[in-house]
């Protein structure tokens, strides 16, 4: 009995393999963090560059310089021309919603982008004449990889977020 006692104090006190167990506890959170924070970086990036070049292509508008028959496509392309890094897959992962208004106050009414997790809008180009109201929306359809930011961040059913740029301006008198 004090045989056993005594290797089970010896077993107690061994600590070999002790840095292993801890970075076996430590690894799988770590691990999801650093992607977390890689993730969260990328949609940042993605966020900055779709406001630059929505505000850039917007300014052609705003400025008369694209004509009123410009299509959803072309104003895709100004958009992409202007996404540097996010250039690769971006026609496939943009929607356009430009709309031209009487007022402020009815800008209000445009449709919500996505209604129970599918997109609730065709996509729409229409170019204002001179001090007319317009709305440029973009859309990026991003997939997350994080599981645990998926479900915070989710917009459509197949579990990409949808990554918005928003600009409301008065057309110069053209």
């Amino acid at each position: 009995m004090l045989a056993r006692l005594a290797a089970f104090r010896k077993w107690k006190t061994d600590s070999r393999g002790a840095a292993a167990l801890e970075f076996a506890l430590v690894a799988g959170p770590l691990i999801f963090m650093i992607c977390a924070c890689i993730e969260l970086a990328m949609i940042i990036l993605l966020s900055v560059t779709l406001d630059n070049a929505t505000d850039m292509a917007s300014r052609q508008i705003r400025t008369g310089t694209i004509p009123a028959t410009t299509t959803v496509d072309d104003f895709k392309d100004l958009v992409c021309a202007n996404m540097a890094l996010m250039s690769g897959r971006c026609k496939s992962s943009l929607r356009i919603d430009v709309r031209k208004f009487d007022s402020f106050a009815l800008v209000a009414t445009a449709p919500p982008p996505v209604v129970d997790g599918r997109w609730s809008f065709g996509e729409t180009c229409e170019i204002g004449a001179g001090s007319q109201i317009q709305m440029a929306r973009v859309y990026y359809e991003w997939p997350m990889f994080t599981p645990l930011l998926q479900e915070a961040f989710t917009s459509l059913s197949n579990k990409d977020i949808i990554i918005t740029s928003t600009v409301i301006f008065r057309n110069e008198p053209f």
